[in-house]
């Protein structure tokens, strides 16, 4: 349980199955582009209508935690090649919410991870499988950050749900 290892995290494989995660993908319009490089490049959509995907993602994120969790705020990523999102323009959070990023992409990509680190180093590799889950506690020393998108994999595409939750 994670409230056993305060700031942990834990990586749930095959969290949601391949055909609801397709469904969530048909789903998804209106991304922008965020191309600050010294931070990150790639496309986002705010607040996406999925409400109960949000709702069966807390409820299992409250399970794992022993935590009561509500969601303040969530977005989806879609990085393509080239794109990357740097740890040192993350938010640190004081008051130790859960992070959990859901693995939306079509296929796994190699390379294509999520880091966790505590205090500069990485505690958690959350690599590109679809429909993988994972839930992470944010204290006051833990950033994150997506790493660099080959283009040597032209047509890749890796999409994120990521919910930060108190």
């Amino acid at each position: 349980m994670l409230e056993q290892l305060f700031g942990a995290a834990l990586v749930v494989p095959d969290a949601i199955d391949r055909d609801r995660l397709a469904g969530a993908r048909s789903r998804l319009t209106g991304f922008t582009r965020y191309a600050l490089l010294d931070r990150g490049s790639y496309e986002v959509v705010r607040d996406p209508a999925e409400p109960e995907l949000l709702a069966s993602l807390v409820a299992a994120a409250a399970r794992v935690t022993g935590r009561t969790l509500a969601l303040r705020e969530s977005r989806v990523l879609r990085l393509s090649a080239g794109d990357y999102l740097l740890a040192h323009h993350d938010r640190l959070h004081e008051d130790n919410p859960v992070e959990i990023t859901l693995d939306l992409s079509p296929a796994s990509v190699p390379g294509a991870e999520v880091h966790y680190r505590r205090r500069g180093q990485v505690f958690v590799r959350f690599e590109c499988v679809p429909g993988s889950l994972c839930v992470v506690e944010r204290g006051p020393t833990v950033t994150c950050n997506h790493t660099y998108i080959s283009k040597l994999h032209a047509d890749a595409q890796v999409i994120r749900l990521v919910a930060l939750l108190g």
